[in-house]
């Protein structure tokens, strides 16, 4: 029986795709890192870290500097829940279910995106990146979270926008919800294999409900 519904956060709950577009683009031009095709983009949803290791040897720490600083100074105008995300969530809390954030962001840029966006008091828990021992894909960060709440893994849908949000779910033995309004292509979506692949909150919420 479902009792806890966790989400990923950038490009699930939050339309947050164009910032960190905008905050590599900014990252890239200032460290002089060729931009290429944006192969970066590619990226989204695994920890920054790791990605400033692979763009910047040597330089992560000035690469990580760059962008949190460039992304704080914009993301209160660029940050915004999608459409539905809040009304959805009210009904989501309403049928009984638990519900938190699992996210490979770090802790203060997820705490300043849920202030921003007005999600916080929506989550019963919220794990960063900072908050696991390792990132996605591992199930790390969604077994944190269970155990908080007290809840088994069979008892868990984990829904992302991105391929290793899926992994990541079935890593830690939870259903998967796959939604398409994020950065991932809805097909490379599919070839995960998620018990559910939607287009909308309306279509999420039909899928929770048969879990």
């Amino acid at each position: 029986m479902l009792k806890t519904v966790l989400f990923d956060l950038d490009g699930t709950l939050i339309d947050s795709i164009p910032l960190i577009r905008a905050s590599f683009v900014h990252t890239f031009k200032q460290l002089g890192i060729p931009w290429g095709k944006g192969e970066v983009l590619g990226t989204i949803g695994l920890p920054l870290r790791d990605v400033a290791k692979h763009y910047a040897p040597g330089k992560e720490e000035l690469f990580l500097d760059v962008y949190a600083k460039y992304q704080q100074g914009v993301q209160e105008e660029m940050l915004h829940p999608f459409p539905g995300t809040i009304d959805s969530l009210i009904q989501i809390r309403k049928k009984g279910y638990l519900t938190g954030v699992v996210t490979s962001k770090r802790r203060k840029p997820t705490r300043e995106s849920l202030k921003i966006t007005g999600l916080t008091d929506f989550m019963d828990v919220v794990v960063t990146v900072e908050d696991t021992k390792q990132p996605k894909p591992h199930p790390d960060g969604i077994l944190s979270a269970l155990k908080q709440l007290s809840v088994l893994p069979a008892e868990a849908v984990y829904i992302g926008d991105s391929i290793y949000d899926i992994m990541t779910g079935k890593n830690a033995g939870t259903a998967t919800i796959g939604v398409s309004w994020g950065i991932a292509a809805k097909k490379d979506l599919a070839n995960q294999h998620p018990d559910f692949l939607v287009d909308s909150w309306e279509e999420l919420i039909t899928a929770i409900d048969k879990l």
